[in-house]
């Protein structure tokens, strides 16, 4: 029985075959919109030269192959293959006026594919079918991710205020539908809470970041622990010999009667030049300033104390007042003026002639760390502190100290900015671009003249040359035989803390006459640059992160003023536009309120970073 069964079926088969033959009927097709719904055959078929074609192929219900691959959410390859057949597939729509994109929307993905199809017709997002729905719609109503919700949301914001056929927004139906609170917040615009996920993500990298910091100090805590019994050991001799230079350290010493009360001494020392021993505020004060609540006022209490430390005669920690971090930079500084206060009293004492000048400095950092900003403020002050014979202060880069025409005329023209700067200070920006470089024509590369020219004026002190750059390229100069010996303080510039930008961008706000609004404080804005950048990211920027932020918070101010949004600062901004001319009436004698930066402003501004 199965033997005549089968025997008789192919023959049929094989009848019909032959007869479609020579009738000339097409045979039966292998339909794409099938093997979309796959993977490899229709990633196959739709690359093959003979059959690629069928991608431009509609079924019954206007279906391109495309659409069908979105449909059954096909993964990102078959939807590069489709499209690579026929590329204005993303635009086409089927029956019901739905695009491929619709279909990613309602199945809630995969996300690629929607990015995908998003470049290739970015016009999608704002395409409506039959129904009058955004592929928005779709993702909302049917609890799409937030990743799919928010990348159709960034390519056509206004989309969450179309209404379709039936007077639904997309923010409606996610409502209506249980969306995430987080869909439900970027519909609204307002910004969304960061998910379990990155809260994990971003304590985890805490914890690392404080494990490598705790490994590091227990490595170099030996090397310090021998470091400070070699300072002790310095400090009693000094105290043996020359008792008085000790209260140029701050150490009283008639307490100091062995190396433990002098390492107490130090410390307290130390804490009251760090503020933590206020000796210049009055307990009532502290008390006074405790009362006050909210972050920016713990900021302000933080200012004052800092202000009370530093005494109102003194120009030169008023100067190191107004420098934001950096605080081994700053005593550094303090360690070469109490070094040249202890040479001027031993020189008194022995009736010698005139001190010997400090030894030439470089400033080592990285791009940002705030180099050139902190010469321009402490160098005026070397003449004050005795470090230099003359107040003269001369800044100068490679294009004022080469020429290019000969290696002559760059040793007169070098000689003449050393003269300029003669008995006062040279600070010598970006040194290490004085050597040869293979970017620079043979021949004509005559900065290591000027670098020689320089180092010639070195060994007499005058001027005192500071030369500044990056670490590794500095360092190819402070080992040329030339300077080798000649620089003896080397002061590092970490790079800034996320606190530490965010001090400079709260002053520099403040120099730009903004306020910050509530809830601006050092705390927040350190939390949302340590949480929205890497650490590659502000490595590369440094302190110039506070320039960009303030640029783009002014951008984001104005930005919102123009568009008419009733805001504090729009509020704040509009008495300017409201003056009368001065010609036909007085000017009412009004204060002008002030200009308030908000917590969404510095969100938005983070943004566009």
């Amino acid at each position: 029985f199965f033997f005549f069964f089968f025997f008789f079926f192919f023959f049929d088969r094989y009848v019909f075959t032959m007869a479609d033959a020579s009738t000339g009927r097409e045979p039966d097709r292998v339909d794409l919109h099938e093997l979309a719904k796959g993977w490899k055959a229709a990633i196959a078929r739709a690359s093959d030269a003979s059959t690629r074609l069928e991608a431009q192929v509609k079924n019954d219900r206007g279906n391109l192959p495309l659409h069908t691959a979105a449909s059954f959410r096909a993964p990102l390859e078959v939807s590069e293959a489709l499209l690579e057949a026929y590329p204005e597939a993303a635009s086409i729509t089927n029956n019901y006026g739905n695009l491929a994109l619709h279909f990613t929307a309602w199945k809630k993905g995969p996300l690629d594919v929607e990015k995908l199809l998003l470049r290739i017709f970015p016009e999608g997002a704002a395409r409506k079918n039959n129904h009058g729905n955004l592929p928005l719609h779709y993702a909302a109503h049917y609890n799409a991710p937030l990743e799919v919700v928010e990348a159709l949301y960034r390519a056509y914001p206004e989309a969450a205020h179309q209404k379709n056929n039936d007077s639904n927004t997309p923010l409606d139906l996610a409502i209506a539908d249980g969306a995430s609170p987080n869909v439900v917040a970027l519909l609204q615009g307002k910004t969304s809470p960061p998910s379990d996920d990155e809260v994990f993500d971003g304590a985890k990298s805490k914890c690392e970041r404080m494990e490598k910091e705790l490994q590091r100090g227990m490595e170099s805590h030996d090397v310090v622990q021998e470091e400070l019994e070699s300072v002790l050991s310095l400090l009693m001799d000094i105290k043996e010999a020359h008792p008085h230079a000790l209260f140029s350290a701050g150490v009283d010493p008639g307490t100091v009667t062995d190396m433990d009360s002098l390492l107490h001494q130090v410390r307290h020392a130390g804490e009251e030049d760090r503020g933590e021993v206020p000796s210049g505020v009055e307990e009532s004060q502290l008390s006074a300033l405790g009362t006050h609540s909210g972050a920016n006022d713990d900021d302000h209490e933080i200012q004052m104390i800092e202000d009370a430390l530093v005494p109102p005669d003194d120009e030169v920690e008023g100067v190191l007042s107004k420098i934001i971090g950096l605080e081994t930079v700053k005593n550094q500084i303090r360690g070469l003026r109490r070094t040249i206060e202890l040479e001027k009293m031993d020189i008194e004492r022995a009736g010698r002639g005139d001190a010997p000048l400090p030894r030439h400095m470089a400033f080592v950092g990285n791009p940002g760390t705030g180099k050139t900003f902190v010469a321009e403020v402490i160098l005026p002050l070397f003449f004050q502190i005795g470090a230099v014979s003359s107040p003269n202060v001369v800044y100068a880069c490679r294009d004022d100290l080469v020429d290019r025409k000969s290696e002559a005329r760059t040793i007169a023209k070098t000689r003449r900015v050393i003269e300029r700067a003669s008995g006062g200070v040279l600070f010598v920006d970006e040194a290490y671009t004085l050597f040869p470089s293979t970017a620079r024509p043979r021949g004509r590369d005559h900065g290591s003249a000027a670098l020689r020219e320089i180092a010639s004026f070195m060994p007499s002190g005058s001027p005192l040359v500071l030369l500044s750059g990056y670490s590794e390229d500095l360092d190819r100069v402070l080992a040329a035989n030339v300077v080798k010996n000649s620089v003896l303080l080397r002061v590092e510039f970490p790079d800034p803390s996320s606190s530490d930008i965010a001090r400079m961008f709260l002053a520099k706000l403040s120099a730009k006459g903004l306020v910050p609004g509530d809830g601006l404080s050092v705390e927040y804005l350190s939390e949302l640059l340590s949480s929205n950048t890497d650490e590659e990211w502000r490595f590369e920027r440094n302190g110039r992160i506070a320039d960009l932020l303030l640029n783009s918070v002014r951008s984001e101010i104005k930005r919102r003023v123009e568009g008419g949004i009733d805001t504090e600062s729009r509020q704040s901004t509009l008495h300017i536009k409201a003056l009368p001319s001065p010609v036909q009436q007085k000017i009412p004698m009004t204060v002008p309120e002030e200009v308030v930066v908000t917590v969404e402003d510095l969100e938005r501004a983070m943004v566009n970073l």
